[in-house]
């Protein structure tokens, strides 16, 4: 959950986003064996094809859903289920200036007798990236398609790796690139996942704009800048539907040094909401120290600072909208940043070879409490509708999380996860507020 790097390190051919795949040293390696095969497949003189995929199972157990508050088309508040989802892409690169990457994508749900969400649970089959490359000068490349994104970490624009069904999005982006920096001009609309057999929709909410990430000292300081204007009909604030046009500035300081490491952002947010006029932001910052090199371990605190509505008579709207951002506090209960402060403090190890363990502690409470709280989809969860703005509570609760990982090899890897949710006041005053308890097994092989 914290500080997550899109990639493993460069030593790892295999990527988190695939087409970032770096299997270059098979072209010079004559005698290739097992799936290294399908890595380097020569078509013509300059033209190569490969091929890759992976596949997960996952077994989930929730007990209370939602802290026991659920819609009436529910049937268990208490349920296990099994997430399966199968990904095949290929990749073609003619020359050095053209590439085509596509990839297909399966997910399902089984065992859960309660309805299925599309978005998060289902996509029986859908083209999931289809997109080109075109390098037209040495520091320059447009890509234009379906594809997957990650900036920064992910708290605006993402492929959301939690749930079943990754985000992706219509996209076309011009690509500024040299060792020291990078620019992406980028317009996108994200693609609505829906159950069945290629019939996803998209151009229903766009964001357009500009992320920069400058290399100013290397390891030591590391700034990203951006610039989004996001549009949509589709998003509703304390239950009231309505156009939006929202702009997102923010900045981003990081290091990635061997022991001692920060980040901090910071993002305000204008424009208008039907009538009102949008003045959010969010804060966020995380320090980490490695204590151990030999185990990699690793003491840390993060924390959020994120705005929601002061008040529901004035013109105005302070709400902060996360776009299109990671699940922030994992799968356990449906709670964004969004509204809230938070204060996390954790650790990080590799007890014995091959294994990384995370455990930490959310403290969570609103901004404020004449707002909602919101999922990481900016659905609004708490309180009703017909409960708004009839409770001054702001304690949502304590979570306590462990996360576990062991990668057997580039191939294989499997994790276990499990959190508690204890319900803070305003979460008992605004439904039945039970504790949420949540475990996960999930194995993955990836070529």
């Amino acid at each position: 959950m914290q500080l997550l790097v899109i990639g493993q390190p460069q030593h790892h051919p295999i990527h988190i986003l695939r087409y970032n795949d770096d299997f270059s040293f098979v072209k010079s390696d004559s005698a290739k064996r097992g799936f290294n095969k399908l890595k380097h497949i020569q078509l013509g003189a300059n033209t190569n094809i490969s091929f890759g995929g992976e596949l997960r199972e996952q077994y989930q157990y929730f007990s209370n859903l939602n802290f026991g508050d659920l819609p009436p088309t529910t049937v268990k508040s208490s349920v296990g289920q099994l997430w399966h989802r199968v990904m095949l892409h290929s990749n073609i690169e003619v020359g050095k200036k053209l590439r085509v990457f596509v990839q297909m994508n399966s997910t399902f749900r089984f065992f859960n007798p309660n309805p299925i969400v599309p978005e998060i649970d289902e996509n029986r089959l859908s083209l999931h990236q289809g997109f080109m490359d075109y390098s037209f000068h040495k520091n320059w490349m447009l890509r234009a398609g379906r594809q997957e994104m990650g900036y920064g970490n992910n708290r605006l624009l993402t492929f959301r790796e939690g749930p079943n069904t990754r985000l992706t999005f219509d996209a076309v982006i011009l690509k500024y690139k040299t060792a020291k920096r990078k620019i992406d001009f980028l317009g996108v609309t994200p693609v609505f996942s829906k159950q069945y057999t290629f019939d996803d929709d998209s151009f229903n909410d766009y964001v357009w704009g500009v992320y920069g990430t400058e290399n100013v000292i290397p390891k030591k300081i590391s700034i990203d800048y951006y610039f989004l204007q996001f549009t949509s009909n589709g998003r509703s604030y304390n239950f009231v539907p309505g156009k939006e046009k929202r702009q997102s500035f923010g900045t981003r300081f990081f290091s990635q040094n061997k022991e001692l490491n920060y980040e901090l952002e910071g993002t305000y947010q204008t424009g208008s909401f039907n009538q009102q006029k949008i003045a959010a932001y969010g804060l966020s910052a995380d320090m980490n120290y490695k204590l151990d090199s030999k185990l990699n371990f690793t003491m840390g605190i993060s924390a959020n600072y994120i705005s929601g509505d002061k008040s529901n008579i004035d013109d105005k709207l302070n709400t902060y909208n996360l776009l299109f951002s990671k699940p922030s506090y994992g799968l356990a209960a449906p709670i964004g940043s969004s509204n809230i402060i938070n204060i996390n403090p954790y650790i990080r190890m590799n007890p014995v070879n091959k294994l990384s363990v995370y455990g930490g502690v959310y403290f969570m409470q609103r901004q404020s409490n004449r707002d909602g709280t919101y999922s990481p989809g900016m659905a609004q969860v708490r309180p009703s509708p017909a409960n708004l703005f009839t409770s001054s509570e702001k304690k949502i609760g304590t979570q306590y999380a462990i996360e576990s990982s062991y990668e057997m090899n580039h191939h294989f890897s499997f994790a276990a996860d499990a959190a508690f949710f204890k319900a803070g006041s305003y979460v008992k005053e605004t439904g039945k507020g039970f504790n949420i308890f949540y475990a996960a097994l999930k194995a993955t092989f990836k070529y």
